[in-house]
């Protein structure tokens, strides 16, 4: 009888914004505790699941540093942070990974426990997606997707809907509850969200 391989993940840090209310600077690089925003968020991803994919849009030979760098697709430039994840997907299908775990570079409190919680519960059921979900409020860009699903998400963004939410309800995604862990999903995307 063969043996079933495990189902394997990498990880996605998503730091291709604009920075809009950075007053237009690269937010993955911008300090947080002294260290830049997407360092946290790297060193928590590489704990749990390598090699570390970046969809990144500019600093690529800083964000080099953490990992390796992804640009959008051509037809999905400046399409938000699912083109992010199309990128990363289509990636990771390449190198033989079944699914991304994903994370955004403005959230650097995040908790290497919320990773391990999310790749336990997706390997439960690794066909569909696992998102974050705490104190009743959803984190879609905290989770983990199956890069089988890369095709629906490219069907999602070619009908013009950027909305992360849809995409993770459509494709079925089960809740994660990450009841004491607000500290790891608080988004710091503005200036002032730096200072505490």
């Amino acid at each position: 009888m063969t043996e079933i391989a495990p189902k394997k993940a990498c990880a996605l840090l998503l730091a291709g914004g604009a920075g809009i209310r950075m007053n237009g600077k690269d937010k993955g690089l911008m300090h947080w505790r002294d260290r830049p925003m997407a360092h946290w968020v790297a060193e928590a991803l590489n704990a749990v699941a390598a090699p570390v994919l970046i969809s990144a849009n500019r600093s690529l030979e800083d964000y080099r540093q953490l990992g390796d760098v992804l640009q959008d697709s051509p037809d999905f430039k400046g399409q938000g942070p699912l083109a992010g994840l199309l990128a990363g997907m289509t990636e990771a299908r390449k190198r033989g990974f079944d699914a991304v775990l994903v994370c955004p570079c403005d959230t650097p409190g995040i908790q290497l426990e919320v990773f391990e919680r999310l790749l336990i519960a997706w390997r439960q059921k690794p066909d569909l997606p696992v998102t974050a979900q705490c104190n009743g409020r959803s984190h879609p860009l905290h989770g983990i997707y199956p890069v089988s699903l890369a095709n629906l998400l490219e069907t999602q963004l070619r009908d013009d809907n950027r909305r992360v939410m849809v995409f993770a309800e459509t494709a079925g995604a089960k809740t994660l509850d990450c009841p004491d862990a607000a500290e790891a999903f608080k988004n710091r995307n503005r200036p002032e969200d730096l200072m505490s």
